[in-house]
């Protein structure tokens, strides 16, 4: 049976009629799939999940969480294969939704209390035995984790760096971490996209990955968050209402847990690049891409805040400060206005990223014409330097190669205009990314800037440089 009849089977066993409709959800990070079903007034999640462990960790801890007063969402029904299962349907407004808004503080609040209740009191009676990868948090885990940020980021964005000296700094970070007490229920994905809010009340979903660990590491995930934009004030708010709440339900040090807290989120900022990196970079996830530069920039600013003076890795943070990558989340084009971005880019790490999700646009090689960079004089320059852009203007192949470009674009751009499409890309390659695409893509942005009332997107990726043109 196809997962659609699997889960129509289980609806109309849990609500005795049959299903009226049934709606794909939008897919996140994970490979789990869900399914808005619905009839006879009735409504519920229907999902299918590949891992059969994954899948019971998720019911067992749903069933364990609600019996100890946490609002997770309850199990309907689930079929014999471990693979589908229906959930009750939480509606799609998430906490991060209204972050920004007047019931923001409360919900935040309310968010930070249960959070305490649900690490001390959610997982009594739990068998850990159901846990799903793991049931700890321990040195294997934290392991994993870091190797994920360097081999999904730092590897991905060709940085160079010492390798034995990150290991080094990998293995203190790894041994602070691990001194915590890890006797408390870890959600490990507590965040606000995973809070649902239903008639003013907090709900919690996605946590099959949970496992025993230090309680600051859920906090450190929830307030470290980079979407969610928190102010400092902010962050050391929530983070004292947090303690308060957990020193009622356990003893705890408040400055120990200070402390950890800013450990654990420079280490889960980390985690999270390597997250980003494989989905935003290797999966080509524009959302996830997106991300990376406010959770770089917030790392950065953590070590420059000096809150991880216990913490004794220098090189790691020498190689997290020195590391950029461009910001290409520009202000808000204008609504129904088009956006053409212009891409330089080196052939030798492939084409860019369309992060858009549209598609559509040219790709110019440039390879054919004069290479600057065989010159010893302009070796260490790039096209944006006066003195190579001197040089390729004074080449008649190179400005003969720009008008022939300028009339493709020309077609489209009016085209498109006339169309009410919102997006166009064009992108020049070269063999390093450094000298001819930057240049001609200098040179098209320059044309389309002083021609048309557009908004230009302007990105030279091997130099991480990013520039918004707004229309005039």
């Amino acid at each position: 049976m196809s997962t659609v009849d699997v889960l129509s089977s289980l609806f109309e066993q849990y609500a005795g009629i049959p299903l009226e409709s049934l709606t794909a959800l939008p897919r996140a990070g994970s490979n789990r799939v869900y399914y808005r079903i619905t009839g006879g007034g009735k409504s519920a999640i229907g999902a299918f999940g590949s891992d059969p462990r994954e899948n019971r960790a998720f019911l067992t801890l749903a069933a364990c969480l609600r019996k100890n007063g946490v609002a997770a969402p309850e199990i309907y029904a689930e079929a014999p294969d471990g693979l589908h299962y229906l959930q009750e349907d939480l509606g799609n407004l998430s906490l991060f939704a209204l972050l920004h808004t007047p019931e923001a503080p409360g919900l935040l609040q309310q968010a930070m209390a249960q959070l305490a209740h649900m690490q001390v009191k959610g997982a009594q009676g739990f068998d850990w035995s159901n846990a799903c990868p793991t049931s700890t948090f321990d040195e294997r885990t934290v392991c994993f984790d870091l190797h994920y940020f360097k081999y999904n980021f730092l590897k991905c964005i060709k940085t160079d760096f010492n390798e034995w000296q990150l290991e080094d700094d990998f293995d203190k970070l790894a041994a602070c971490l691990l001194q915590c007490p890890k006797d408390y229920f870890m959600y490990r994905d507590f965040q606000s996209r995973n809070i649902m809010v239903r008639h003013g009340a907090l709900r919690f979903i996605d946590f099959q990955g949970a496992r025993r660990g230090p309680l600051a590491y859920d906090v450190a995930s929830f307030l470290f968050q980079s979407r969610a934009r928190f102010s400092d004030a902010q962050r050391e708010t929530l983070l004292h209402h947090y303690i308060d709440c957990v020193k009622k339900l356990t003893p705890v040090n408040r400055s120990d847990l200070v402390t950890q807290f800013y450990t654990f989120g420079f280490f889960r900022g980390l985690q999270t690049l390597g997250t980003y990196g494989y989905r935003g970079l290797f999966e080509k996830k524009a959302l996830f891409r997106q991300s990376i530069p406010a959770t770089l920039n917030n790392l950065q600013a953590l070590i420059r805040s000096g809150k991880l003076g216990r913490l004794k890795t220098g090189y790691l943070f020498q190689l997290v400060n020195g590391l950029h990558f461009p910001d290409e989340n520009f202000p808000p084009k204008h609504p129904g206005k088009l956006t053409v971005t212009v891409h330089s880019f080196s052939f030798r790490n492939g084409y860019p990223d369309d992060t858009t999700e549209h598609g559509g646009g040219f790709v110019f090689d440039c390879r054919g014409l004069v290479n600057p960079g065989a010159a010893p004089e302009f070796r260490n320059l790039t096209g944006r330097d006066r003195a190579v852009a001197d040089y390729l203007a004074q080449q008649p192949d190179v400005s003969a190669f720009l008008q022939h470009t300028f009339v493709l674009l020309d077609r489209s751009v009016a085209r498109y205009m006339e169309r009410g499409f919102t997006h166009l890309s064009v992108a020049f390659g070269c063999t390093g990314g450094q000298h001819r695409s930057v240049y001609c893509a200098e040179q098209m942005a320059a044309y389309l800037a002083g021609k048309y009332n557009v908004d230009i997107r302007l990105v030279h990726r091997e130099q991480r440089v990013a520039q918004f043109i707004p229309a005039p």
